[in-house]
């Protein structure tokens, strides 16, 4: 695997909807610009997150759910991961991969939402609220028994919203062989599901 950080579309792991944008832009359909940042578990290596987190949630999974604990510890867990740091030649080099762009959406890949960030600074720390955003309550209980997600890239676009399009997901239905939603700011795809 190429090492953390961003990586341009073209080069990223063409799983899921990566491998999907891969293949759209290849049979010539205009895609936005995507990069995939896979900084996450770099981040929580550098920051001990996984023994810190491991951590806030012991004794809330037992024979039954200690619901006050688990609301307590969800809501430090975010803050724990709010409160880190990318190491800074990281920082550094993602802020100047999308130097002059923007603006740009943050998401995951494969499903739906998004922070919109006008500057690069911005879109960073988007990535921090999305990472933190893996530890609500709601997505906690989710994926239990496992604490931590899993360390799937996110996906940093330079558009500035998404609109489904009808038209282009009838060219891309057609042009795939397969049924697919398309998703396009400025007539350029952002997200096929």
């Amino acid at each position: 695997m190429a090492e953390p950080g961003l990586i341009p579309l073209a080069q990223a792991p063409g799983e899921g909807e990566l491998g999907l944008l891969q293949e759209v832009r290849a049979r010539g359909f205009p895609v936005v610009e995507t990069w995939a940042a896979v900084l996450w578990e770099e981040f929580a290596r550098l920051n001990n997150l996984p023994e810190r987190l491991m951590g806030l949630f012991r004794g809330v999974f037992g024979v039954r759910i200690d619901e006050e604990r688990l609301l307590l510890a969800a809501e430090e867990a975010g803050r724990l991961v709010r409160e880190s740091y990318l190491l800074p030649e990281r920082a550094e080099a993602f802020l100047e991969t999308l130097k002059g762009r923007g603006p740009f959406l943050v998401r995951p890949p494969g499903k739906e939402g998004f922070l919109l960030a006008a500057t690069p600074q911005e879109a960073l720390f988007a990535l921090k609220r999305l990472w933190a955003e893996a530890f609500r309550v709601e997505a906690i209980l989710e994926r239990r028994p496992a604490l931590l997600p899993e360390a799937l890239p996110l996906l940093v676009q330079r558009a500035g919203g998404a609109a489904e399009d009808p038209f282009l997901s009838l060219d891309l239905s057609r042009a795939l062989g397969k049924a697919v939603v398309a998703y396009a700011w400025e007539g350029r795809v952002v997200r096929v599901g």
